[in-house]
């Protein structure tokens, strides 16, 4: 079986996968909104049959893949595919989709942002990496940008911070420390499987409890029931192909050409991405909105400077 290449094939490949892979992730948040929400804005697919449905159409589109190198993975690797598959996956796209239903998508796509800050946190306590005073001082102002973001969100909406408010901001915060741990899984464990490999079996074995969802929850007959229903299965198919699979394969073979935290860095693109497709539906966003989506962007770029962590 071929391995990773460890270096791009030039120069200028990572930083076009970065733009390449910030404009997929970006979009992805309206795509959900899709699935979500009918055109005259009633409910469509509840989230959880959402994150579901995603979940099975991306293990389908790289099965052959699976099918093909499954069996020359090391036994003692599955558990960390698995991992990979789980937590940086499958539970994402539950909290996401979850989320979704109240929260902008410019806002979702600036919480989203805290990933590569998350990555460098995991990085130190789990794998050893050093984190110096700089890296310390760009996770504060990260975190202090989410707290503020958070109050600003409450603040558009004429309330005050609440559980209503805060949860599905928390449930965002939650979904990047599962991509901070999937990431340096991705990188500390599984170092030496192609991307596309490690892509689709982790996505193949979340594939069937999602399937199993899908069917139990009838959400086959719910599209075909519904006048949007086809709208909506297009968004999440176009979601799961593309924007999990296919980016889930350029996302690892990133971590194997850069270093986790690069990787993760994608973030910073993903709110301009999420937020032109948010002013493009109509979402309002408010300049304090803005001020705090830019601190949590400075705090992730002030870890990025020299000095940056090194196992």
């Amino acid at each position: 079986m071929a391995t990773n290449a460890s270096s791009p094939p030039h120069r200028w490949a990572p930083a076009l996968v970065l733009l390449l892979l910030g404009f997929v992730w970006g979009s992805s948040f309206i795509l959900m909104k899709i699935g979500l929400f009918a055109r005259d804005g009633s409910a469509l697919l509840p989230p959880v049959q959402l994150a579901a449905l995603r979940m099975a159409i991306a293990g389908a589109t790289l099965f052959p893949i699976a099918w093909r190198h499954a069996r020359s993975i090391e036994p003692k690797r599955w558990r960390w595919i698995a991992g990979v598959g789980v937590v940086g996956s499958f539970i994402p796209a539950m909290l996401f989709a979850t989320a979704q239903v109240q929260l902008p998508s410019a806002m979702a796509g600036m919480l989203n942002a805290l990933s590569p800050l998350w990555t460098l946190i995991i990085g130190a306590v789990v794998f050893g990496a050093v984190v110096r005073g700089r890296q310390l001082l760009g996770i504060l102002v990260g975190l202090l940008g989410t707290a503020w973001l958070i109050y600003a969100q409450a603040g558009s909406t004429g309330s005050e911070i609440s559980a209503q408010t805060l949860k599905p901001a928390l449930l965002l915060v939650i979904a990047t420390v599962c991509y901070g741990i999937s990431v340096n899984i991705t990188r500390e464990k599984l170092a030496g499987i192609p991307a596309r490999v490690i892509a689709a079996c982790s996505l193949g074995l979340v594939a069937f409890p999602a399937l199993g969802i899908v069917l139990y929850q009838s959400t086959p007959s719910l599209l075909m029931a519904h006048p949007d229903g086809l709208r909506a299965l297009i968004a999440v198919a176009a979601l799961a192909a593309i924007g999990t699979a296919g980016a889930l394969v350029l996302f690892n073979q990133l971590i194997a050409w850069t270093n986790a935290v690069v990787a993760a860095s994608v973030t910073y693109i993903i709110p301009i991405f999420a937020a032109l497709w948010g002013w493009w539906d109509g979402e309002q966003l408010t300049f304090q909105q803005l001020l705090a989506g830019a601190c949590i962007l400075m705090g992730v770029w002030i870890t990025k400077q020299r000095g940056s962590a090194q196992k």
